[in-house]
This record gives structure tokens, sequence and C-alpha cells, in this order.
């Protein structure tokens, strides 16, 4: 439903029910997927300002005509195209647990180091002198991602996992440090610093309950993957690696030497 809202406030038609469909409809979404191939194409391989009408059509061997029936604009087609692969890309977790947002926040990370990264920074960048631009990016990507967001927030927040706070703030202490070094470029998007970031955010934003469990999960965690590799060690090793750990002990440890007093 929500590809299906934003498929419509961006000026596309979205596909009737098959039955419906009047002959020769089945060519025109071919056409469509083929206007956004060579959109997305344009944008990861030349850039945002070489994405324009003329070279979409060009590319994709859809008359201009024809791409402006099904978009209003240069913008509404970039951002159709955008849309298309992001929202497959980078989706929001479906509850706000550590275990789920460091594995949402690592994935976008990820794919911010590639060309899904250099075409946000770009539209964001473009957004500030192309008002046509800006106007999709901020109802098609912020505004439509923002309310599932805020959505995830509040059933947190009623469940308990998430402290009550203003669900818009929880999501810019979320994300805001992903997108302030995407833009910025000071540091680099690495693993280490979605890690380090999320432990002291999700700390202030996590019920205390919820942080003990998520605290608690991750020590049984590290004990398993232990007690995994002692259980698959072969005997000898182990034999030898307890006989060095006892010779390596301080005689005061040792029962035979142990003092009496």
């Amino acid at each position: 439903m929500a590809l299906f809202a934003m498929s419509k406030s961006l000026g596309i038609t979205p596909p009737e029910p098959s039955g419906n469909r009047p002959r020769g409809r089945a060519r025109s979404k071919v056409a469509e997927e083929a206007v956004l191939d060579a959109a997305y194409k344009l944008l990861s391989e030349q850039g945002l300002q070489a994405t324009t009408v003329e070279a979409i059509a060009a590319e994709s061997k859809v008359s201009k005509a024809t791409i402006y029936k099904w978009w209003p604009n240069r913008a509404a087609i970039i951002m159709s195209a955008f849309l298309r692969e992001s929202l497959v890309a980078i989706p929001y977790p479906d509850a706000l647990s550590l275990d789920a947002v460091v594995e949402r926040v690592m994935n976008m990370s990820e794919k911010f180091r590639g060309p899904i990264g250099r075409m946000m920074a770009a539209l964001i960048a473009e957004s500030q002198l192309d008002p046509a631009l800006a106007r999709e990016f901020q109802a098609g990507y912020i505004n439509a991602r923002r309310a599932e967001g805020v959505r995830i927030v509040k059933t947190s927040i009623a469940q308990g996992i998430v402290r009550r706070a203003d669900p818009q703030v929880v999501l810019d202490v979320l994300y805001a440090p992903l997108y302030y070094r995407l833009l910025i470029g000071h540091q680099p998007l690495s693993a280490k610093f979605v890690r380090e970031y999320l432990q002291l955010a999700m700390h202030g934003i996590l019920c205390e309950v919820a942080a003990t469990a998520t605290e608690a999960g991750q020590h049984l965690a590290v004990r398993a993957s232990r007690s995994t590799a002692s259980a698959s060690e072969p005997p000898t090793a182990a034999r030898k690696r307890k006989g060095e750990s006892q010779a390596g002990k301080p005689l005061t440890q040792s029962p035979k030497l142990r003092s009496p007093l």
C-alpha cells in the first residue's frame, strides 16, 4: 500500500487489475520499466546532471511524449527510479530491538557506500537548488519513510520496548549520524562506527527492561559462541590448553601449595 500511495504521489499510473486491462496495456508497463531502468542507470553511471529527459528517452527507447504522459517532470522520473531501488535495498526493521536496528543500519551504511549513497547525497544537494526535485524528494522519500518509521516507534513505545518520547526525535537519534557522515564525509561509514553510535543511542532509547534483556542476550550469545568453539576443539588440544592454563596459574592457586594460614 505504501508503494501504491507513493506511486500516485509521484505521477506513476498504478497498474490496474489484470481483468480490467485493455489490450496493449502490457506494452506500456514494459515501457514504463524501461524508463525507470534507464533513469537509474544514468543516475548511477553518469550522475544527476546527466539524467535528463532526453537522455532517459534515448537510453530507454521510449519517446519523450510517452514519458510525459506518466511523469509530470524530470524530478518525478528520477525519484520514481530512485525509490524503486532504495525501498527494497534499505527497508525499516519490524521492531526497534537493538539487534534489528543494528542489522538495519549496518545494511544502510553498506548501501550508502555504493551507488545508492552517491545518489542520495546528490539528490539532497540538488534539492537545495531545484524546488521541483526538493518537493518530490520530500514527498516520496522523506515523508513516506518517516511515516513508516513513526508507526514502528509508536508500536515499540506501546509494547514497552522504547521509552516514551517524540517518535520524530527517536528517528533522528537513530539515523542522523548516518546521513551526517554520508553528506559531510569527514569520517567513513564503517561497521565499527555504526556499532558504537547505536550502542550509545539505543541505551538512551530503550526502556530499562528492554536494555537489560538485550545486554543479557548479548552475554549469552558470547558464552554460546565460546561453548561452541570449545566443543569443536580436539580433545588433545583441549588437554594441552588446560595444562598450559594450570601451569600458568600463580603458586598460591595450587591446592598442594596453598598456605594453611
